[in-house]
């Protein structure tokens, strides 16, 4: 190791003479000027170019033609006319994000192969059918967007248009909930308004069936005392024949009161019965998340990749069926406040299982995730658990729905049907008490005038007067119960809910809130850093590919030592990079604009990596000629591949997230992001500070080893130079 750093002392007046030559030969040479200036400037212009090219390639989506053919023949919702296929050709006219194009079918085939459109959308003729089956009590078939892209015309459109093709799919399904709840809880609001309104003569009705029911033991008394007290039973008979109005009238009343409550309460169960259907979507879906979810997970485990992203769609999965089942619970518990139906209670159980099932497998997806950031693999019995955990939820969920549709929505149907047979039997009593009524006004009329008929008449009337009386309360029982405030007030304020604000909640139960930090304008901005270096280490590489790394001898007969040598047309190799540096990153923020948190840290670092890569480059092409240089093209590609400056270096493969720590680009790159997008200060430093490292190993490499591998190399040197195919 002495003996490496061993050698004769490095005199600075030779390395300057050599400097100072040398830029006197390029001021003073028009040739040698024009090409150092070309030079200058070429790596500016690599930069430049691609910098501009890809400034905003994404606002420019509308360009991407794709083809949509529009098949649905349509299908009915209660009578009603629907093509949802039309509805979605009328939102997509009106989207500007891709330019859609509306063909017929063998268009759309012809233009995706022979590259006319990007891809094709086909909706197919059972579109509408499909997608209403929701709404049948049979099992619901998916509907299908057929989704056709040619991947041969360009790598990116089939990923912008395969992005528009998951938009479209949350699209519809967002505006389907909307529309189905809005018009439920529209129809239930109008029922709401209507009791409200009719509230007080509801009361007033049901007031005056209790008071007759009062009244019932006073008029049996008297039947009782004119049976048994015959001799009075003329003046009694008149007070009773003056009740009778009163009777009727009530009876009556309370006819009319019961019919308008049977009118409320099938409107009532008209409306709680669309409830089901929606409430069966709702399950199916969050059956679909676990189903979505654990499909991710067989992908993980059959890939057996350390890259997450199955298992961040997975927990997606559950995040979104955890949402779903909070508002089936909500909806359910609402319900059941007013029935209290240990039905509907069993089933919420059951569903909060399910919940806390699916929470479980999100928590232990997002470990798993976890310990793949950390670099580190998932154990395959976690990934095997996971599985299993998932389908252990689907399980769980699909056995929820058969208790749904077995048990759960036949309670509501039949709490209201309970409700209309209340109704409608005590209208039929009623009716029974209205035809008895006649008869015991005619009976009355007789006794006046005929007492001994009379007496028989009495007796009859007594005998039928219980079950009069009993039917008179019973209704009046029932009718009490209607006049529980809170239960009818509770009632009407859950019909006359806002429809817009609830299907508006149901279609969009979470709302995004995005921070940006260290925001960049635009995607040209953000990818100065990177061809900012690339152009740096490109200039670096012009350099010694057209300018020579050799120092002739002076004619006066100087003697210079090989370090002087080195370091005499280093600072000749810096100063031009050093300029290369400053026309690149003066460009990008004067002419092409580019944004920059701090253009003087932005200037003073792109220069100071300029220093670092001349040095490393210079030092590979002084030290091993034509070899150097073949390694420094070797090193480009390595760089540009694994320094993660395009993608995220998690997303390349194993070997390129392993060299990324070794690769100058990496610290060049993060630290131009630093002065470009914010400065963190102590990020900043650590990328200076192993720059500097290289800065230092290479320069020491070309001044102790340079001397040494050149006598080694002479040989093979001389011999490549025979071939006449090597200008040096």
């Amino acid at each position: 190791m002495k003996k490496i750093f061993k050698g004769p002392r490095i005199n600075m007046k030779n390395v300057l003479k050599i400097y100072k030559r040398d830029i006197k030969s390029i001021l003073c040479s028009y040739v040698t000027l024009i090409i150092i200036v070309g030079i200058s400037c070429l790596p500016a212009l690599y930069a430049w170019f691609n910098i501009q090219a890809g400034w905003d390639p994404y606002s420019k989506t509308k360009g991407l033609l794709v083809a949509v053919v529009n098949l649905d023949t349509g299908s009915k919702l209660k009578d009603t006319k629907v093509n949802i296929g039309n509805d979605l050709v009328k939102k997509l006219k009106t989207n500007e994000s891709i330019g859609w194009t509306f063909v017929n079918e063998s268009e759309a085939t012809e233009g995706v192969k022979y590259g006319k459109y990007y891809a094709s959308f086909v909706i197919p003729k059972d579109f509408s059918k499909d997608f209403l089956s929701i709404t049948s009590y049979t099992d619901p078939i998916k509907a299908k967007l057929i989704y056709t892209v040619n991947e041969k015309e360009n790598a990116v459109a089939p990923k912008i248009t395969g992005s528009g093709a998951t938009s479209l799919q949350e699209q519809i399904t967002q505006t389907f909930i909307e529309t189905a709840s809005e018009t439920l809880f529209t129809y239930l609001n109008q029922v709401g308004v209507d009791l409200a309104k009719d509230k007080p003569k509801l009361e007033s009705l049901i007031d005056m069936v209790i008071s007759a029911d009062d009244n019932m033991p006073e008029i049996g008394s008297s039947i009782d005392n004119v049976y048994t007290e015959a001799l009075m039973f003329q003046k009694l008979m008149k007070n009773v024949r003056g009740d009778i109005p009163t009777i009727s009238g009530a009876i009556d009343n309370t006819l009319d009161l019961t019919k308008t409550s049977d009118k409320y309460a099938q409107k009532g169960k008209n409306s709680l019965q669309t409830v089901s259907p929606i409430m069966k979507a709702d399950l199916a879906l969050i059956k679909n998340k676990a189903d979505d979810a654990e499909s991710s997970l067989t992908d993980f485990q059959d890939s057996k990749s350390s890259n997450n992203s199955a298992l961040i769609k997975a927990r997606d999965k559950y995040t979104d069926g955890i949402q779903k089942i909070d508002n089936v619970l909500a909806l359910n518990k609402s319900i059941n406040n007013s029935l209290n139906s240990s039905v509907i209670g069993t089933f919420i159980n059951r569903l909060t299982s399910v919940k806390n099932e699916m929470t479980k497998q999100k928590a232990d997806v997002n470990s798993m995730i976890d310990t793949v950031d950390h670099g580190n693999a998932v154990l395959t019995s976690d990934i095997t658990s996971a599985v299993q955990g998932a389908n252990k939820a689907s399980g769980l969920i699909n056995n929820t729905m058969n208790l749904f549709d077995r048990e759960t929505s036949d309670v509501i149907d039949d709490a209201m049907n309970n409700a209309s047979g209340l109704s409608t039997g005590a209208t039929s009593m009623l009716q029974n008490m209205q035809g008895n009524m006649p008869l015991i006004t005619s009976m009355l009329d007789q006794t006046n005038t005929q007492f001994d008929a009379g007496i028989d008449g009495l007796k009859e009337i007594k005998d039928k007067f219980p079950s009069l009386q009993k039917d008179v309360h019973a209704n009046a029982q029932k009718l009490k119960k209607l006049t529980d405030d809170e239960k009818i007030n509770e009632l009407i304020k859950i019909l006359k809910r806002d429809g817009k604000k609830e299907s508006d909640f149901l279609a969009n139960p979470i709302e995004l809130v995005q921070n940006r930090v260290y925001p960049i304008p635009n995607y040209g901005s953000a990818m100065t850093p990177f061809y900012t270096i690339l152009a740096i280490w490109v200039g670096a590489f012009i350099l010694v590919s057209i300018l020579s790394v050799h120092i002739k001898d002076f004619k006066d007969g100087t003697l210079l030592t090989t370090k002087e040598k080195f370091l005499g047309r280093y600072f000749t190799f810096v100063s031009i990079g050093i300029l290369q540096a400053l026309i690149t990153i003066a460009g990008n923020l004067f002419i092409l604009k580019t944004y920059a948190v701090s253009p003087i840290i932005l200037t003073l670092f792109g220069v100071y990596v300029s220093i670092v890569f001349t040095t490393i480059i210079y030092t590979f092409v002084s030290v091993l000629g034509n070899g150097g240089k073949a390694l420094t093209m070797i090193a480009l590609v390595l760089q540009v591949s694994g320094s993660g400056g395009t993608f995220p270096i998690e997303l390349l493969g194993d070997f390129f997230q392993y060299i990324n720590p070794m690769m100058p680009f990496t610290y060049a790159i993060g630290g131009m992001r630093e002065a470009t997008a914010g400065i963190i200060p102590e990020v900043l430093v650590k990328n200076m500070l192993i720059l500097a490292i290289y800065f230092i190993i290479f320069l020491l490499l070309g001044l102790f080893l340079k001397e040494k591998i050149n006598k080694k190399t002479a040989g093979f040197v001389k011999q490549f130079h025979k071939s006449g195919l090597t200008g040096e």
